[in-house]
Parts: C-alpha cells; structure tokens; sequence
C-alpha cells in the first residue's frame, strides 16, 4: 500500500479567482483574511466581508505592503486568506470515489513535478475536464503550495489529492483496481495519441519537466504515448502535453457529455 504524506503547515490563497473559489465551493477552513485598504472592487468586498462575518473569522484592513510580504511579492489583487492544509486522501480513497462517485473515469498522476506553475496548470486543466482524482507522486513533487492554488485559478479546490513516495505502488494500486496506465513520454518507444485507442478507465501518468518518466516507472506503464510535434522542438511544456493528451482522450471516449 502507498504510504500517505501528510502536510501540517497552514497555506496562503491569493488573487480575487482563488479567493472566491474558497468562499463558494470549498469546504477547507479558512483562518483569517487579509484585505487592501484600498480593495475596489465593493461587491467581492461586500461578499468577502458577509463570508468573515458569517463563519466568525478574523478580517483586518492593511497596507499593500503587508499583503506583498504574505504573498512573497507576488499578484495578490489585494486580498490574501490563510487556510488550513488542503487534505490528502489515501490513494484507496481516490481509487474508490472515481469509481463510485464521479463522471469521469480518470485519474491523473503527477510524478516527480518540480515548478509550482507547472503543477498548478496541470491541476487547473484537470479540473476543467471534470476531473477530480490527483495523485503526487515521487520525492521530488513540490505538492500544493499557494503558487499552486493560484496557477489553478481556484479550481484545487474541486478537486481531491493523494500525495504518496512511490510512484509504482501506485501504479499497481490502480490496475488491481481495473485502470489502465498511460504514460506520458516522447520516447520512441512511444505511440502517437492520434493512433492509440484509449480505453474508457484510465490513470495518466506525467513526469517531471526535465527528465520525464524514469525507466523504472515506465515499465510499469500499460502503454506509452506521446505528441507528434515538428523536429525544430524537443518537447512540449509538461502542462500544455497534458492538456493535450487529455482532451483527446476526451474526445475519442465522448467524455464531454460529462463537463458539459
């Protein structure tokens, strides 16, 4: 069985998309919030400020310079929550509730992901497919920071997580369980998604930025694919390949009856 990695320090959500993600569709704890004092937009401050009042949380008016030094300088669009950690499922739990509960048969894992932004757009096209199952995998994987909450736009939030060590327990976990393992490589090895026949139950397996999927890892891989691109270019980013493969898989199975 995977082994579970917790994760016990509270998370910083920033940036208006995010924010109102939480409010309206997420069941995670919210701590405090943090607000501009010089925030335009009056709806979502009426709307943020009703949340506060409502669930008893603390709220506070500060300067710009307090939200810059909570979010590391980065775009916060004046308003900064501090939730408790996102919780990480066990992967039986993922397993069962794609099976049970959701439209869409796929489960994404994500192996060995080093860039934030990478893991975040990843997540954020997922999540627009209807997806819900996400599996971190690997030593490596940076797991869900704020960086990655707001490269997702807030739709983390509709999604569910497992973060384990070892990518083939993993793997093997799924296929007891009647999935199918696709990886992502550009290997030669490798089969083209336009000449690959997809079956309806899947995991989709994408590696890290710079060395893709280790031999190890791919050997455990029912198959392999990957997309024909012009010789001028290596490769593709991880996040733009996923969403690629994703959305023909999506089209070959007429999956989007279930996000439409």
């Amino acid at each position: 069985m995977a082994e579970n990695i917790k994760h016990d320090q509270n998370q910083i959500v920033f940036g208006r998309n995010p924010v109102l993600e939480v409010i309206e569709n997420s069941s995670v704890q919210v701590n405090k919030i943090w607000i501009a004092e010089n925030f335009n937009d009056q709806h979502l401050k009426k709307t943020i400020i009703s949340f506060a009042k409502e669930k008893k949380i603390p709220f506070m008016f500060v300067p710009d310079n307090k939200l810059k030094n909570l979010t590391s300088n980065q775009k916060h669009q004046g308003i900064v929550l501090s939730i408790s950690p996102v919780e990480y499922k066990s992967v039986g739990e993922i397993i069962e509730n794609t099976l049970q509960k959701h439209d869409l048969k796929i489960v994404l894992i994500a192996n060995e992901i080093e860039d934030n932004h990478n893991l975040g757009a990843i997540i954020r096209t997922f999540a627009g497919a209807g997806g819900k199952g996400i599996i971190l995998t690997g030593k490596s994987n940076v797991g869900i920071n704020a960086t990655t909450i707001k490269t997702s736009a807030g739709a983390l939030f509709r999604t569910e997580f497992a973060r384990v060590t070892n990518c083939v327990n993993v793997l093997n976990q799924l296929k007891e369980s009647g999935f199918w393992i696709v990886g992502t490589d550009i290997g030669t090895e490798s089969k083209s998604i336009y000449e690959t026949d997809f079956p309806d139950m899947l995991a989709i397996l994408v590696g890290n930025e710079h060395e893709g999927l280790g031999k190890h890892v791919k050997n455990n891989c029912d198959f392999l694919v990957k997309i024909p691109i012009n010789e001028m270019v290596e490769s593709l980013n991880v996040s733009v390949a996923f969403g690629i493969i994703l959305f023909e898989i999506l089209r070959q199975n007429k999956y989007f009856k279930a996000i439409s």
